[in-house]
């Protein structure tokens, strides 16, 4: 029994170096900044997203439906937001392009205004769904970055936008007018 046991230990401290590369870059971003202060961090995992898009509703509005059929199509959403306090000066957008290959990412979108830089990119499956949607804030007052991660169709990625209040999401409705 204790042979089984080591043999087993060895084996899983073995594979660790490959479980531990699986890592996105945005889950090494997300694990070292949540809960720093200045940044404020979101982290919706699979099962949330399973039971929103399954829970049972009297309300069977198109609205509702479509909703569902997102919620069904996402696997995770992991957001960081940071907003520095006065005095406070790092440069979290430096930190994110240094830690994530945004050449792996194809910019569907991109929305440069006086004080602000707001960038869609997605990775893309071989039948042209999404498999991870990154939303990159840049602005005087904040820096944020978002990985929606599933199986998501183009054409609900706007129905994505338009049920998050959040900023910056409100312009994917945009895409599909393209």
């Amino acid at each position: 029994m204790k042979k089984t046991i080591l043999i087993t230990a060895l084996f899983l401290l073995a594979l660790m170096p490959a479980i531990l590369q699986a890592q996105t870059a945005i889950d090494k971003l997300y694990e070292k900044y949540a809960g720093q202060e200045g940044f404020t961090s979101i982290n919706i995992s699979p099962g949330m997203f399973q039971m929103l898009g399954n829970l049972e509703t009297d309300d069977s509005t198109e609205g509702v439906k479509e909703a569902q059929n997102v919620m069904e199509q996402l696997k995770s959403l992991k957001m960081l937001v940071y907003e520095p306090k006065e005095g406070q000066k790092f440069d979290f957008m430096s930190e994110v392009k240094k830690t994530v290959k945004l050449g792996d990412y194809e910019e569907l979108m991109a929305i440069r205004e006086e004080n602000s830089d707001i960038r869609f990119l997605v990775k893309k499956t071989k039948d042209n769904h999404i498999s991870e949607l990154l939303m990159l804030v840049d602005d005087e007052n904040e820096g944020m970055i978002m990985s929606m991660t599933g199986n998501i169709d183009m054409n609900t990625i706007s129905e994505i936008g338009k049920s998050m209040n959040m900023k910056g999401m409100e312009n994917l409705d945009k895409l599909d007018k393209k």
